[in-house]
């Protein structure tokens, strides 16, 4: 009895690890939190935006694009992998004139995963 009851606990525990591994092996690069943060109204104007992810990331596949509310892009600078953390994604702006933003990031996890994403901030 308690060998029957042994395999059936070793068939159910093997089914539900073959089950899950597909989500875990699709698990990709998620936004944790940003400075300034989604929706956010700050003041004064942010120098550097900072993008904080669950996974490393790769710095040469990683961007962040901020637009103003006409969509024209602000700055120049291209965005940076912290080298004290790797998920995390820097980029530094110009002074920023009070009005929204948009932030569009794309980056690629050491998995080689990609995640691409959009939020919203507002100076004032």
């Amino acid at each position: 009895m308690k060998a029957s009851k042994g395999k059936f606990i070793a068939a159910v525990s093997t089914t539900f690890a073959i089950a899950l591994a597909p989500a875990i092996a699709c698990a990709h690069g998620k936004l944790e939190s940003a400075e300034p943060a989604v929706n956010e109204t700050v003041s004064p104007a942010p120098n550097t935006l900072r993008l904080t992810f669950n996974e490393d990331l790769e710095p040469a596949f990683s961007t962040i694009k901020v637009s103003d509310a006409s969509g024209a892009v602000v700055g120049d600078e291209k965005a940076k992998v912290d080298p004290s953390n790797k998920r995390v994604l820097t980029l530094s702006v110009p002074m920023l004139a009070a009005g929204s933003y948009s932030v569009q990031w794309a980056v690629m996890t050491g998995d080689s995963h990609k995640a691409k994403g959009t939020y919203k901030f507002s100076v004032k």
